[in-house]
């Protein structure tokens, strides 16, 4: 289904459901746009898609505040934030971090930019947690104390693997952004718990999404920090095994985390190129391909900044 036909069906079937009683509404709109992320993840239109994100997002808001507890519309608002925020509000910052442009209207974009996604990412995790809590209570207490977060881990199921791989990467995600803030950074360790735990109950979850999160997290890394080249390596390559060499994401953090990391400026150039020269086709992850290209040409413009 392309993206353009399932926005139509969405139009026609809140016109259809607008006479139902509001429990099937909940329902039906809540099952339609989470069979529906897969027509967003085939399309490789990047501009369209960061337009299309926000009408949705607003919508499952609008829907959740008549049933506030829906777990599945709690998971879906997640995974939304997640996805808008990373896809096309970070890929923005990303390019404006990296031109070479100190102008007053620059560094006010980059700050405007750098809000919107930690907002992003902080709705996220909330609206994550509240899934889990609805599901398996005691989420927010046993996340608070190192000591709990482990046991709480243990107890879940392969049925709560949603709202903890996106309560995990809104988490890791904002942490990423917020390097310089003590309390950030304390939090890194329960995002590396949670996906870890993640990989325990469905290693191939969002095409291998946990995986491909540690690799960013131990590749970031210097070592002294829990950082390991030798995990991000293992992550890299187990990714790549579930989604398959057409997934060009894993490409993108490998290059950008670990050969950076490495300073291996030529295998770094190498990855970036490939990345770009990638030829387009239509498959389940090409709006992420489309991400990873579009950051992948940022990184080459920026090649002396990040070798410098």
């Amino acid at each position: 289904m392309t993206t353009e036909r399932w926005i139509l069906l969405v139009s026609i079937s809140l016109a259809v459901m607008a006479c139902s009683p509001k429990p099937l509404i909940v329902s039906q709109i809540a099952d339609l746009v989470d069979n529906g992320m897969t027509a967003y993840e085939r399309d490789d239109d990047w501009e369209l898609m960061e337009k299309a994100f926000p009408a949705n997002i607003k919508l499952l808001e609008t829907v959740l505040a008549n049933s506030p507890d829906d777990r599945q519309l709690l998971t879906m608002l997640s995974r939304m934030y997640a996805s808008y925020s990373f896809g096309f509000v970070e890929t923005r910052l990303e390019e404006a971090n990296y031109l070479v442009d100190s102008s007053d209207s620059r560094v006010k974009e980059v700050a405007l930019l750098k809000d919107r996604v930690n907002r992003y990412y902080e709705k996220g995790v909330r609206y994550a947690l509240m899934a889990l809590e609805g599901s398996s209570p005691g989420a927010t207490e046993a996340f608070q104390k190192v000591s709990s977060i482990t046991p709480y881990l243990d107890k879940l199921g392969k049925e709560n693997v949603a709202p903890l791989f996106w309560y995990g990467f809104n988490l890791g995600a904002w942490v990423n952004r917020n390097l310089d803030s003590v309390r950030a950074v304390s939090q890194a360790h329960l995002a590396q718990k949670v996906m870890e735990r993640v990989l325990e109950l469905d290693p191939a979850y969002n095409h291998g999404g946990a995986h491909l999160f540690l690799l960013a997290y131990f590749g970031s890394r210097s070592p002294m920090m829990g950082g390991s080249q030798e995990k991000a390596l293992v992550h890299f390559q187990q990714v790549k095994t579930i989604a398959g060499d057409n997934y060009l994401l894993p490409d993108l953090f490998y290059g950008r985390f670990c050969l950076h990391q490495q300073q291996d400026r030529k295998g770094f150039i190498d990855m970036m190129q490939r990345i770009v020269d990638h030829p387009d086709s239509e498959n389940e992850v090409s709006l992420y391909n489309a991400i990873a290209g579009r950051r992948a040409a940022a990184y080459l413009a920026a090649v002396d900044t990040l070798f410098e």
